[in-house]
């Protein structure tokens, strides 16, 4: 597709849109964990993303997070715009098959031994390239167009295998103990986020990571667990700063799009027509359920560990539970209960890996403020070790 098709489909698709967000939400898609999609439903979701490939899709995504990379990291413009961003990426897909909905990867769920994964198996979207091709998957043998002809690249961060991604506990801690948006986007930012863009390495710890289909599976992750953040009360919150020092407010303009940001605020309304499986406003106290899909009994026993904590580390490191250490009756998903769950299966909890300076660097992080949260998350690893915490994960 030449570049006068490209941008005449651009402007179909942004007049699409803009029709659909006067509307409202005339079809609502679902966006679920990669892993549970079946051969025929991943072969008909591969197909999709080949053509989007072949008609300059990716190129022109990569474009655009490269073009807008200083407005939309290291402030508080991340989560609207990386929203918005997916939502874009997908509606285009819809374009070519009208059920299409970009999954999600439960990083999470393989945050001890990610190179494990399942997402990184042949079936799905192929492993490491050892800093070359990536030579299986879904991209296998992908000759990417920006910003120059290359193939698809990826360099896990530990030769064959990555170093371990941000726990589920620590992501719901930090989910329970901040309230504002600027906390509650940098705590993440500094942790899932980095870790997994330079755990996967190559094109995916660049400015265009987007031309790695892992970019859309860890971002669509990233907004689900926003979403579900969104439902504890926060569904209006919006504060903190841009790129320029000035704040960001519900009525603010992202960058690139020129909307605001409160159009991204409520999923199933205006444009942001999806959902993710599972739905969000659960009850917070069920646990580990809402941060990462059940693995078995994962969720479950995690949640027992969790409320077998002493007091003063619930009221610390898990507020939403302080004062619920005997509610050993209530359902764990649906099937189990707290008081069932055995305490001596599990590991500790493994140090996650650090931003790297050059990673710093190149998003002009604070530095300050990134070494507090690296800081915070080795403190947590340690108290909850020193606990006699074991994961199931």
């Amino acid at each position: 597709m030449n570049l006068i098709s490209l941008l005449g489909c651009v402007s179909v698709c942004l007049l699409v849109g803009q029709t659909e967000a006067q509307g409202g939400c005339s079809h609502t898609v679902v966006r679920r964990d990669i892993t549970s999609l079946s051969a025929q439903e991943w072969s008909r979701m591969a197909s999709v993303i080949q053509r989007m490939k072949n008609d300059g899709w990716f190129e022109y995504y990569a474009n655009i997070h490269n073009r807008e990379f200083g407005n939309i990291h290291g402030n508080d413009n991340f989560f609207p715009w990386h929203r918005r961003f997916l939502r874009d990426f997908e509606e285009v897909g819809q374009r070519y098959d009208s059920n299409f909905a970009v999954p999600f990867w439960d990083e999470l769920r393989d945050s001890r031994n990610p190179a494990g994964s399942a997402v990184l198996t042949p079936r799905l979207i192929g492993g490491n390239g050892f800093g070359s091709c990536v030579r299986d998957g879904l991209q296998s043998g992908w000759s990417m167009g920006f910003p120059n002809r290359h193939c698809l690249v990826r360099s896990f961060d530990s030769g064959n295998q990555m170093q371990s991604w941000y726990s589920p506990e620590y992501i719901f801690s930090i989910m329970q103990r901040y309230n504002d948006m600027h906390q509650f986007r940098e705590h993440i930012e500094y942790s899932l986020h980095g870790s997994v863009h330079l755990g996967m390495g190559g094109d995916m710890s660049t400015y265009w990571s987007a031309n790695d289909f892992a970019f859309w599976l860890h971002h669509a992750n990233l907004d689900r667990l926003w979403d579900q953040w969104q439902s504890w009360g926060h569904g209006s919150t919006m504060d903190g700063r841009n790129q320029n020092g000035n704040a960001v407010t519900l009525g603010s303009s992202m960058p690139h799009y020129g909307e605001p940001v409160s159009s991204t605020m409520r999923l199933g309304s205006g444009r942001m027509c999806f959902q993710y499986a599972g739905g969000s406003g659960r009850r917070s106290k069920q646990a580990m359920s809402l941060v990462t899909q059940p693995l078995r009994d994962a969720a479950g026993e995690a949640d027992a560990g969790l409320h077998a904590l002493p007091e003063r580390m619930r009221k610390k490191w898990f507020p939403l539970l302080a004062g619920n250490a005997h509610a050993t009756g209530a359902p764990m998903n649906g099937t189990r209960s707290i008081q069932s769950v055995s305490r001596t299966s599990g590991k500790p909890l493994p140090y996650p890996g650090s931003l790297t300076d050059m990673w710093v660097t190149m998003h002009g992080f604070d530095r300050k403020a990134v070494e507090r949260v690296m800081a915070e998350a080795r403190q947590f690893v340690d108290e909850m070790n020193g606990a006699k915490y074991l994961s199931p994960y």
